[in-house]
């Protein structure tokens, strides 16, 4: 055998035993619906939720893949337009950002009527309305548990949508209001008469000057009641 053939011999089976030599490249049809159905998985707890697949360039080559895997880009959301991160995992090594558009109608609530800036809400003040949660602000009330019973901060006009950043929670005790101290002592249950030293919602932490004089720290609860601080 000749050295010329003995060469051509080598390469051919250095070409057949080769994973990368002629390799098809990658189908981007394929690519797209690995992301389709990654969509459909991520979605399909969530009702109302729809998507629009983008494109990615058709002139892109890519290497063959054995593997993708799919995830968010970090700092991305799956909602409105976003992208999915597919990478190849196993028999290539590249990464693309695919572009999709995420929709999901949603019931969230208006103002009702016209409402004043101090108003403590009620259920008749919300509307409920229905649209995409892409088109609106992330912080919506989509549960009107979340607004009934707190305070605007601001004015909101008919059919304004209402934020989580407008409310607060509304005022439990007053300043110079007298309200029962609740202390936990091993096990025990003592209680005690003060005055509220300033104003604190449900939640949020009032001084109280109770017996001679003596101040108290603790947490407001509902109904003119305060939890002392151990």
């Amino acid at each position: 055998m000749s050295d010329l053939t003995a060469r051509t011999l080598r390469l051919i089976t250095f070409c057949l035993a080769s994973p990368f030599v002629f390799a098809a490249p990658q189908d981007l049809r394929a690519v797209q619906d690995a992301v389709a159905n990654w969509l459909d998985v991520q979605l399909a707890p969530t009702p109302g939720a729809s998507y629009r697949l983008g494109e990615i360039d058709n002139r892109l080559r890519l290497d063959g893949c054995l593997q993708l895997d799919l995830q968010l880009p970090q700092g991305y959301r799956l909602v409105g337009k976003t992208m999915v991160r597919v990478r190849c995992i196993e028999g290539a090594r590249w990464a693309v950002n695919y572009p999709v558009t995420v929709s999901i109608l949603a019931t969230y609530y208006v103002a009702a009527r016209p409402l004043a800036s101090g108003r403590t809400l009620q259920m008749g003040d919300l509307a409920p309305q229905q649209g995409d949660l892409a088109q609106l602000p992330g912080s919506v009330i989509l549960d009107p548990a979340m607004a009934v019973g707190r305070v605007l901060n601001s004015a909101v006009s008919q059919g304004g949508a209402l934020r989580g950043e407008m409310l607060r929670a509304a005022t439990s005790v007053r300043q110079n209001q007298r309200v029962r101290v609740v202390f936990h002592l091993d096990g025990l249950e003592v209680t005690n008469e003060g005055v509220a030293l300033n104003n604190a919602a449900v939640g949020e932490v009032v001084r109280v000057r109770v017996g001679n004089n003596q101040i108290v720290s603790g947490v407001a609860l509902e109904n003119g009641r305060v939890q002392a601080s151990q």
